[in-house]
């Protein structure tokens, strides 16, 4: 017996870490970025086949914990469960805001369902993903969750949940993976902390939260000069969190003199993945040629 699921990676458009205090985020799933969890009975223990780890489950390393709770939970409740191997195919690379972590926790949950025949509830899905996340990152707003299990664009509120809209932009949208790894719980405590020691970060995480809602409405509304403003505020404000990097603001730099509509990191920031909203494809094509020796990989996506 085998099952399988592939599911998607995502990138963050604006409100990440403010998404975490209750603010709203938006964020896109990005097809092209997929990883499949395919099950299969076990000879004798259950058994992990991952790009960076082939071997018990048990004794997986750490970075793996999120997966070993969502194993061993839906493991756990079935009577007496036979070995499994769970094996991963396809590619995200790890750490840089593309949603690798949620995708394989999402992945797992539905393959595995499927596999012990649990028929899960949708809610008890998103609910085992979203614990997977919160042990992978330490605190999760349940935004790359619902973005990887999404279909079309998510506003998302951590206490509204997600909504999906369907609306074009009408721009291109050049996604650029820096190569340097980005750290989401590193970047998540240090937003936390300078909340508490810095006397103006709160009225900035505020405006980037209301980014967002106004991002939406020119998202809507077409207009995709607006969203470029949006985004270079939102990356201005995610600077004074030294969230930025110096290949970050490099890649500003460069991008900004073919005049791009705007520029942001996403994501957790301190490394990963930058977005640069471009007129078309051309434009964007321009722009990762001229960055490509800083830079690891680029994708480009029509919104």
């Amino acid at each position: 017996m085998q099952t399988s699921y592939r599911a998607h990676g995502k990138v963050i458009i604006i409100g990440e870490h403010a998404v975490v205090y209750g603010y709203n985020a938006i964020a896109i799933p990005i097809k092209a970025l997929h990883i499949t969890t395919t099950i299969t009975p076990s000879v004798a223990e259950n058994w992990l086949a991952t790009a960076r780890y082939h071997g018990p489950l048990a004794q997986a390393p750490s970075e793996y914990n999120g997966l070993k709770y969502v194993i061993t939970t839906l493991l756990g409740r079935v009577n007496a469960p036979a070995p499994i191997k769970v094996t991963y195919t396809g590619e995200i690379p790890i750490e840089r805001g593309l949603g690798s972590s949620a995708t394989v926790a999402l992945g797992t949950t539905k393959a595995l369902s499927a596999y012990l025949k649990l028929k899960l509830t949708e809610a008890d899905t998103m609910a085992i993903t979203n614990h997977a996340e919160m042990i992978n990152h330490g605190k999760a707003s349940g935004l790359d969750a619902a973005t990887v299990h999404a279909n079309f664009p998510v506003f998302f509120n951590r206490a509204a949940g997600p909504v999906e809209f369907k609306a074009k932009l009408g721009a291109t949208l050049l996604i650029i993976d820096t190569g340097e790894l980005g750290n989401t719980r590193e970047a998540v405590a240090l937003v936390k902390k300078q909340l508490t020691t810095h006397p103006q970060a709160p009225e900035q995480l505020a405006r980037l939260g209301h980014l967002t809602d106004l991002t939406k409405i020119a998202w809507e509304g077409h207009d995709a000069t607006k969203v470029g403003h949006y985004f270079n505020e939102a990356q201005a404000i995610l600077a004074t969190f030294h969230l930025s990097a110096p290949l970050i603001d490099q890649l500003q730099q460069v991008a900004t003199r073919y005049q791009p509509y705007g520029f942001k990191l996403s994501g957790g920031g301190l490394g990963g993945i930058v977005l640069c909203l471009c007129q078309n494809r051309m434009q964007a094509e321009r722009i990762a040629t001229a960055v490509h020796p800083l830079i690891a990989h680029h994708w480009i996506e029509e919104i």
